[in-house]
């Protein structure tokens, strides 16, 4: 109880009397006024007892707080979807990972978990770098985001840290104004204009009146189609009547069969190559929207992600365990689409 309510209760509670007053007469008056002293200690009991409670509430929030931060890691082994270490540290660093259905990245329906070259790689740097990792999934949006007619920017939850970098991101020069990227460890890619199979189309380099597909927030967007305007004509990237954006390949694969688009733009992957539906319009024989392959996407300021990360990762290149996380790509993950090692692994 405060210093000051004390003496305030004991005052109420010690009325001054007469010591030279032998006799003591008890009139009703003296009695009100008992039962008033009484009713105040009442109150101050009642009120230092709400202040102690309060006081503890307060404390056991604070204690709660402070413990948010800690987190228990799974222990998994590579190609689980699972990362772990023996790390003493405590922090966790989170990763976003999506799933193309290929065998970089993919969801195992039976282990709900995601699989694939990319979980093998981040399990095996993160190992070697005796860090503790963890993989969350997220929709790709959140890391990159383009919307027909404005820039593409950087998506909502790397830019809130949600995590602290995107797992396998080609690195652009649009994105490099905005992220840090880690050294390669998947080649880069190139990208076409596609079209159905047996189709054509009789105005090409001409692409005025067309409607053309991207895929939203791949790098192969209306942007980077945009930088081939010396090889062709009449496309314009802020013409929403002639962009269409679609979520996923499978959709936009989808839209060119059912003929809502005329072409769509997009890499030269597992996804396009073995569609039986569909067949290569044109390829440009070099990328020119990138700076280099696929690695991780992080925030400007992530210096010592990037550091200890590429430290690791040219280790573990170095040993015969990336050796078998590329046999992997057609043992393990084998049952899914997708290149062969020689196009994804870096040399």
């Amino acid at each position: 109880m405060p210093k000051s309510l004390r003496r305030f209760c004991q005052s109420m509670a010690s009325p001054e009397v007469n010591s030279n007053d032998k006799t003591q007469i008890i009139d009703p008056e003296s009695k009100m006024a008992e039962e008033r002293t009484f009713k105040m200690m009442v109150a101050c009991v009642v009120f230092a007892m709400i202040i102690a409670v309060l006081s503890l509430i307060i404390s056991f929030v604070a204690i709660t707080m402070k413990g948010t931060n800690q987190y228990n890691i799974s222990t998994g082994s590579s190609g689980t979807g699972e990362i772990s270490s023996g790390s003493s540290e405590d922090k966790i660093w989170m990763f976003q990972i999506g799933h193309y259905q290929s065998n970089t990245q993919y969801l195992d329906e039976a282990s709900g978990t995601i699989q694939g070259y990319n979980v093998d790689v981040v399990n095996a740097v993160c190992q070697i770098a005796n860090k503790n990792c963890e993989l969350v999934y997220d929709v790709y949006g959140n890391c990159w985001e383009s919307q027909v007619g404005e820039t593409a920017r950087g998506g909502f939850g790397i830019m809130a840290r949600w995590y602290d970098a995107c797992v396998g991101w080609t690195n652009t020069y649009d994105r490099a104004r905005t992220f840090r990227f880690s050294d390669d460890f998947e080649k880069p890619v190139l990208n076409a204009l596609w079209i159905k199979k047996g189709g054509s189309l009789p105005s090409f380099p001409d692409l005025a009146g067309l409607k053309i597909g991207f895929n939203d927030g791949w790098q192969a967007d209306e942007h980077c189609l945009s930088r081939y305007s010396d090889l062709l004509r009449g496309f314009d990237s802020s013409d929403s009547s002639q962009v269409l954006h679609y979520v996923t390949e499978e959709d936009i694969k989808t839209a060119l069969v059912n003929d809502e688009i005329d072409v769509f733009f997009a890499s030269i992957r597992s996804y396009t190559l073995d569609d039986p539906r569909i067949e290569i319009l044109w390829n440009p024989g070099e990328n020119r929207c990138i700076r280099g392959g696929l690695g991780m996407m992080m925030q400007k300021d992530q210096v010592e992600l990037e550091t200890w990360w590429n430290t690791a990762f040219d280790r573990l290149r170095t040993t015969g365990q990336y050796n078998d996380i590329c046999d992997r790509l057609k043992t393990a993950h084998g049952d899914q689409p997708g290149l062969d090692p020689e196009y994804v692994c870096v040399d």
